[in-house]
């Protein structure tokens, strides 16, 4: 028969074993935003422990998470919030690009689902990543999906890029919205270089091969190349609103100027169907889908370590730069947008 020394020495055991793995856990979180990959790749493994997936990077079966309702029928909601064209930020609520066009896939292959309702908050975007989103919302529709957008403060120029394929669009009255149009900025830091003694010496094989340069003016060559460019993806605009809208192409470049309009304006202009929120939207998709009752869900990810390590390890890893120097002597490549830039 245990002593009372014994049992409290078990008790006292027992207590260690839980702080020692509270720590061990602590401590592989925390080591996710200072270890290399490499080290990350251990982690994930250890993490790992039992898991079907068929390998470290597999892609994530979104789990659903129920909002409403009841039924076998599903409707989703898939949300489109920040810049689109982001990465995942394992800290955040955003879904990052991948995130977003998984979703889709995911609603667009599973058999219960009858409705998407897209929920989108965004002032748009990279050009390439809303034409990606905007081409896996037209295979939903080909899949038999019904699709209805909910905007919500902004869907402004890629947000409302991703919306025009939708049967039905609703917005708030005040929801900013339009800003049709493409953008391309370019930042010239030379007189900044001049002040600072900086000097920037470029070799190149061709005249155009440092088009968009921080450090000198564009020639005239450059600005019509860019302008091209701009011009180009900006008749692509029109033509997914006026497929999308089923809108004379006259009627498109007249009110797609690049201008922001309220929800209520979009109304007039035939840009938006429906004035209300996101549980109109949602009764809207049910009422086009021929639906009394269905379970109206959302996806989400697992919470397990797994998935934030995972998370962590396809983050892109920023270089530091505490005083900001690169930022000006190694800009970012110019890139075309369908975003609102006030």
């Amino acid at each position: 028969m245990e002593t009372e020394t014994e049992k409290a020495k078990e008790k006292s055991r027992g207590g260690r074993g839980w702080l020692i793995a509270l720590s061990i856990i602590i401590g592989l979180v925390l080591a996710c935003s200072i270890l290399p990959l490499g080290g990350m790749a251990l982690l994930l493994a250890f993490a790992d422990g039992d898991s079907n997936s068929s390998g470290p990077l597999a892609a994530p079966r979104w789990q659903e998470q129920t909002v409403m309702g009841s039924g076998l029928d599903r409707v989703v909601i898939i949300e489109v919030s920040g810049t689109i064209g982001l990465g995942s930020d394992p800290f955040s609520n955003s879904l990052g690009q991948s995130d977003i066009l998984s979703q889709i896939k995911q609603a667009t292959s599973d058999p219960l689902v009858q409705a998407v309702v897209l929920r989108v908050d965004s002032p748009g975007g990279g050009v390439v990543a809303s034409s990606e989103i905007h081409a896996e919302l037209l295979k939903l529709r080909e899949a038999g999906k019904t699709l209805v957008v909910s905007m919500g403060a902004t869907a402004a120029s890629g947000g409302y890029y991703i919306s025009a394929p939708a049967e039905r669009i609703y917005a708030n009255k005040d929801t900013f919205t339009g800003s049709l149009g493409v953008i391309l900025s370019l930042t010239n830091y030379g007189e900044a270089f001049e002040n600072l003694g900086l000097k920037s010496y470029v070799y190149k094989s061709g005249a155009l091969k440092d088009i968009g340069s921080a450090t000198r003016e564009p020639t005239a060559e450059e600005n019509a190349v860019l302008q091209q460019l701009v011009d180009e993806a900006y008749q692509g605009f029109v033509d997914v609103i006026a497929e999308g809208r089923g809108l004379p192409r006259e009627r498109v470049l007249e009110i797609a100027d690049g201008r922001i309009y309220t929800g209520a304006q979009a109304l007039e202009l035939g840009l938006v169907d429906e004035l209300g929120n996101l549980d109109e939207a949602i009764a809207g998709a049910m009422e086009l889908t021929n639906l009394d009752n269905a379970l109206v869900v959302r996806y989400t990810s697992s919470s397990s370590l797994r998935s934030l390590l995972l998370s962590r390890l396809s983050a892109p890893q920023a270089t530091s730069d505490p005083l900001g120097l690169r930022s000006i002597t190694d800009p970012p490549a110019p890139v075309l947008e369908y975003r609102w830039r006030p």
